[in-house]
């Protein structure tokens, strides 16, 4: 699943960061906001799947393209909120339209009752990794303990064991 997501984000990106000069988290963010308007920085952060410095970024790139604004909220002054502005969301809907055909190239050779299989396959893999992140990665595998690593040796500073 990596595999052909990394090919398709790749193709893909050629297309929106030439056309608008966005990055592949701007890009996240971009359709994060676009599918669920005003979402604090920490949800955009989990809901694409980035860290909080890529979205930082993501978000001062769209701003700065003039694709989204950020405001405090009307119920709670502390909380920013981020949205698309129209030229936000024309991007949106023009890179989506070559993400559909993309999709409809991917699946073209792939029967109705097959596709319906395997959207259900995803979305169970989908949940299945929701749960998982939920347990953690130690609880997922008894295998990782949470102790430390052996030393390895000529391994110096401040990394190593003392």
């Amino acid at each position: 699943m990596f595999i052909v997501a990394a090919r398709v984000a790749e193709l893909l990106s050629l297309h929106y960061s030439r056309r608008y000069g966005l990055s592949q988290a701007a890009w996240r963010v971009l359709a994060v906001i676009g599918d669920r308007p005003g979402m604090s920085a920490r949800e955009i952060q989990h809901a694409a799947g980035l860290d909080q410095f890529a979205v930082s970024r993501a978000i001062g790139l769209l701003r700065k393209l003039s694709f989204a604004d950020r405001s405090n909220s009307d119920r709670d002054r502390r909380r920013a909120e981020v949205v698309l502005t129209a030229l936000g969301r024309e991007a949106l809907d023009s890179i989506s339209r070559v993400a559909l055909h993309i999709e409809q190239e991917l699946l073209a050779d792939i029967p109705p009752k097959e596709r319906a299989d395997l959207d259900k396959l995803l979305a169970r893999i989908d949940s299945a990794s929701l749960a998982l992140t939920a347990r953690g990665l130690i609880a997922a595998s008894p295998d990782i303990q949470a102790k430390r690593p052996p030393s390895v040796k000529g391994r110096t500073g401040a990394g190593a064991n003392q």
